[in-house]
């Protein structure tokens, strides 16, 4: 009798460990699924800032520079009657004085170029794959929140002058960032324990 409580006792020992180890298997593909979305990220941005500031890059909404955006300036609609004839000139006179004023030059931001380059073919079918639905950016990997497995960070880097004692500052990139200058970016993830596992830094 002991030694058949033994065996069932190493058993359920060994079931026990086979199964620990194939959950802990799983978990760590997820991880490394992860991080190809982030080096495939990298991969896309890294080309992308070799082009982004020539002409013919596609993605406007990605583009380095500033691009002028047509003013909406709202129709004045007004009876020709109810004018007499000073006011109808004056309004005829400054009418195209406000069509030949230049557009307002600005720069691009990320939120507008994530939003297209989520949209392209090798970012539509990008699984999170602890969740199974489209990985999210996000500010920073925090420990204690369970439900950021998976998911993407995106730092800005900033050099300090030199002499700092340390060699730049990081930021997050937020939506509402301007990207018309040229950048310094570091992609990370959130492994299973929501812990930042950096994937690379490069030029944007």
């Amino acid at each position: 009798m002991g030694d058949f409580l033994f065996i069932c006792v190493m058993l359920t020992v060994l079931v026990s460990v086979v199964w620990i180890g194939i959950l802990a298997f799983e978990e760590a593909m997820k991880t490394e699924e992860s991080k190809r979305n982030g080096e495939e990220l990298v991969a896309w941005l890294t080309e992308a800032g070799t082009k982004r500031f020539t002409p013919e890059f596609e993605i406007a909404a990605c583009a380095g520079g500033l691009k002028h955006v047509e003013a909406e300036h709202p129709a004045v609609h007004v009876a020709a009657e109810a004018l007499d004839e000073t006011a109808l000139g004056v309004a005829q006179e400054e009418a195209p004085k406000v069509a030949e004023k230049p557009a307002p030059a600005v720069a691009s931001t990320w939120g507008a170029c994530v939003e297209k380059m989520m949209a392209l073919p090798p970012f539509a079918k990008m699984v999170n794959p602890f969740f199974h639905v489209a990985p999210k950016f996000v500010p920073a990997c925090v420990p204690t929140d369970s439900e950021l497995p998976g998911t993407i960070m995106i730092e800005k880097l900033v050099a300090t002058p030199p002499g700092s004692s340390v060699p730049y500052v990081n930021s997050p990139l937020v939506e509402t960032d301007s990207i018309g200058e040229k950048m310094q970016l570091r992609v990370s993830i959130c492994d299973k324990g929501s812990y930042a596992i950096k994937i690379a830094e490069f030029d944007f």
